[in-house]
């Protein structure tokens, strides 16, 4: 299949025509309706993000979708929001430089925009029915805005999230930077319902459809997160996004759950720079569709783009017995990926295997002992061992003294031997405390 979008960041009063066949979002938003601005009509206070003001944006979002829908606008400034749910109709334009700071308490985790269907039934999430948002967006006016986390440390049992969708279709995110610290979680996530009920094909939408996010950043994204993760997604598409650190576009669908897979995903111009890869395809035990990807760049990470075989987690496992190992529907494809060698990637320890030796003094051990900051390896990794086929195309490497010429790495490109034992190995020869071998140790 091939690519055909080309989308620019076109001015505001030009963005109704900004649609093309890839464009899955269409355009509703009027830019001569009705509008409000969250200063002038509601107060909002510009205070260096000192107070917490997402009621205050609530009810201006509330009212908005009330009189029909329109346009909600967040003048340039400092603010503190979170958990903040859009609602039908209602466009959230964030101008240009405005900084966004969650309201995040310690030992939690919090989300900043939520892009649901808001139950206040009481029923509980599980018990949820169909119900969703649909046409709605958050861009930035005039530029990006920015969502900045970036003084927050590190904590395991803390997590955020600066936009997570859900139940919403014909949706729009552009225009943003995410300033991370390594923190848990992606910055973008797309996730399925979480109704119990096991049938939902008879469903208008069942998890985040008819979806472009466009123009976003991500910088210091942990190697185990990055920008967008998708759990569950129908007929997205995603255009010129950038992480510094992590994976781009995560194809995980590592969800426990009824409804966890994704279809129909397309992507252009993804880039990654001193992180794991650009794109990643995982699919756990989810029985995915297609997904095609045009423009991959890698620079300074370990790979372009991973392609790994399914499992299913001990979680999943528990929850259905019957839970076999997924995979992407044959025919997806990748072209157009050019990866460039540096030495500040972000490599998994489990990579052990493939990272030359020669490079072994170079490796410098992270916080997170799961990972390396260190050298590229290559340009593809595909690892799924024949359960799935992804067409790959036009690959090309620069700066690469080992694997230059070997576009697409496979099981059979690794060193004979165990990645525990050898990661023990190097952590014993360099005085680094050595843990105790674990029965995972032989896995790749």
């Amino acid at each position: 299949m091939k690519l055909t979008l080309i989308l620019g960041l076109l001015p505001l009063a030009l963005i109704s025509s900004a649609t093309t066949a890839e464009a899955r979002y269409q355009e509703n938003m009027d830019p001569n309706g009705f509008v409000k601005n969250l200063e002038s009509d509601y107060g909002l206070v510009d205070d260096d993000a000192k107070t917490n003001q997402s009621a205050l944006l609530q009810k201006a979002i509330n009212d908005v979708a009330a009189a029909g829908g329109g346009r909600l606008i967040i003048p340039k400034g400092t603010y503190r929001f979170a958990k903040v749910y859009l609602k039908s109709n209602v466009h959230l334009l964030i101008e240009k430089d405005t900084v966004i700071k969650p309201h995040w308490a310690e030992g939690t985790k919090t989300v900043v925009f939520i892009l649901d269907f808001e139950d206040t039934s009481g029923k509980g999430p599980r018990q949820r029915g169909n119900e969703f948002i649909e046409n709605v967006s958050i861009r930035g006016l005039g530029g990006r805005f920015i969502v900045d986390y970036s003084d927050r440390e590190r904590r395991e049992d803390e997590g955020i999230r600066t936009v997570l969708c859900r139940m919403v279709r014909n949706f729009l995110i552009s225009d943003l930077d995410i300033k991370d610290n390594f923190t848990v979680y992606c910055g973008l996530t797309m996730t399925p319902t979480r109704s119990r009920n096991e049938n939902v094909k008879h469903w208008e939408i069942s998890r985040a459809t008819d979806g472009t996010i466009r123009n976003c950043r991500i910088f210091n994204a942990s190697p185990g997160y990055g920008l967008v993760q998708l759990h569950g997604a129908q007929s997205l598409h995603f255009e010129d996004l950038y992480a510094k650190g992590g994976v781009t576009l995560r194809l995980e669908t590592g969800a426990v759950g009824y409804h966890t897979a994704v279809y129909d995903i397309t992507a252009k111009n993804i880039t990654s720079e001193n992180g794991r890869c650009a794109v990643m395809l995982g699919p756990h035990s989810a029985n995915n569709g297609l997904v095609h990807v045009d423009g991959v760049t890698s620079k300074s990470s370990t790979y372009a783009v991973t392609i790994g075989r399914g499992n299913v987690k001990k979680a999943e496992q528990a929850r259905n017995p019957d839970a076999k190992p997924g995979r992407f529907a044959d025919g997806c494809s990748i072209k157009n990926i050019h990866a460039i060698f540096g030495q500040d990637a972000q490599v998994k320890t489990h990579e052990m295997m493939n990272i030359p030796e020669e490079y072994y003094d170079d490796l410098r051990l992270r916080k997170v002992t799961k990972f390396f900051d260190g050298p590229s390896i290559g340009a593809v990794k595909d690892y799924t061992n024949g359960t799935y086929r992804v067409d790959i195309e036009n690959v090309t490497l620069e700066g690469f003294k080992y694997n230059a010429d070997k576009k697409i790495l496979t099981p059979e490109d690794a060193r004979p031997g165990k990645w525990g034992q050898a990661l023990r190995k190097w952590k014993a020869d360099r005085g680094i405390p050595v843990e105790p071998k674990r029965a995972s140790d032989s896995g790749k």
